[in-house]
């Protein structure tokens, strides 16, 4: 249970919330397993939208805007 609990802890960014406490290392795995999955789905639904957003850059800008906004 300890590794599901540090799992979900690194995925949350700090301490489990009162009342995570009463779930299984299974049930907290999977929570942790859907936060991970959620958080790259939103990384790659933004990467999408700034690729998007570049339509409206002048296209000989969009090479220094990209390195702007990507490093």
């Amino acid at each position: 249970m300890a590794r599901a609990v540090d799992t979900l802890e690194d995925e949350l960014g700090g301490p489990l919330p009162e009342g995570l406490d009463v779930l299984s290392a299974k049930q907290l795995q999977t929570l942790a397993d859907l936060l991970a999955d959620a958080k790259e789905r939103q990384a790659q639904e933004l990467r999408e939208g700034v690729e998007d957003s570049l339509n409206f850059v002048p296209r000989l800008m969009r090479g220094s805007v990209r390195k702007i906004l990507f490093g």
